[in-house]
This record gives C-alpha cells, structure tokens and sequence, in this order.
C-alpha cells in the first residue's frame, strides 16, 4: 500500500527531527525535518482509502504531534480530533482514550486547563470502560 510506505518516510523524517533537536541542530534543519514529515503524511491521507481507518487514525495523530512541535496548537487539536473518530471508527477506544490524555497533556502545557480537564475526563471514561481488561496497555503507559 502505497499510503503506507509514504506514512513511513513521513516517520523517518518525524525521527530526524527528534534526533537533530536531541542534538541542538539549528532551527533551520529542525525546520526542514518538519516540513518533509507535514509533506509526506500528506500525501499519505491522499493515497489512503477512506475504509483505512487504522493507518488514517496513525497518520492524524502524527500530524497532530508535528505541529504541536511545530507550535501551531490549533491544527495539532484538529488532526488529534480525527486520528480519535478514527479510533472510535476501528472501535479502539482505548486507543481513543490515549489520544485524548496526550491532547490534555498539550492542551495543559498550552495554559488551556478548562480544555486539558475535559479531555482527561474523556480519556479517563475510555479507561474505565475496559474495567482492567487494559491492564497490560495500562502499565505501558
């Protein structure tokens, strides 16, 4: 699937940028790294089905944590949103409720406390309705 592949090269890039920022690379090559992940993931959801909803859901989530890098908030929030209806799509909730924890976590660190509470509550809801069938997920987390 070609989707795929392409989401792939979108995650080595996303891992380039991880390794140069680790390394204090200057903000031009952190950039860079950047914009190539933003464009290979794009052209990831052009090539998916729309019936992929798993490789959608990852391509989201990923968008979402490139701009959150990025610093542009509110786009991070729009592609988390999708890689969540994505999730509850394929009907992995648990995988719904990690998104939304990871979206109060940004939300949170953005100063938008009103919004982190009610996306930890969301996610704490998708928690508990496993009632411990998670609890390998769980301790991974």
């Amino acid at each position: 699937m070609r989707g795929r592949c392409t989401g792939q090269l979108g995650l080595v890039a996303y891992e380039r940028f991880n390794d140069a920022k680790k390394e204090g690379k200057k903000k031009e090559e952190l950039l860079k790294h950047l914009n190539a992940a933003v464009e290979y993931y794009q052209q990831a959801l052009a090539l998916l089905p729309p019936d992929a909803v798993d490789d959608l859901a990852v391509t989201h989530n990923q968008l979402g944590n490139i701009y959150n890098e990025a610093g542009d908030l509110e786009r991070a929030l729009e592609h988390y949103n999708k890689s969540i209806q994505y999730k509850e799509m394929a009907g992995n909730i648990y995988a719904a409720g990690t998104t939304r924890r990871n979206m109060a976590i940004v939300l949170a660190n953005n100063g938008r406390l009103s919004d982190a509470l009610l996306y930890a509550r969301a996610a704490l809801r998708d928690f508990e309705s496993y009632q411990g069938r998670a609890k390998e997920m769980e301790d991974n987390q």
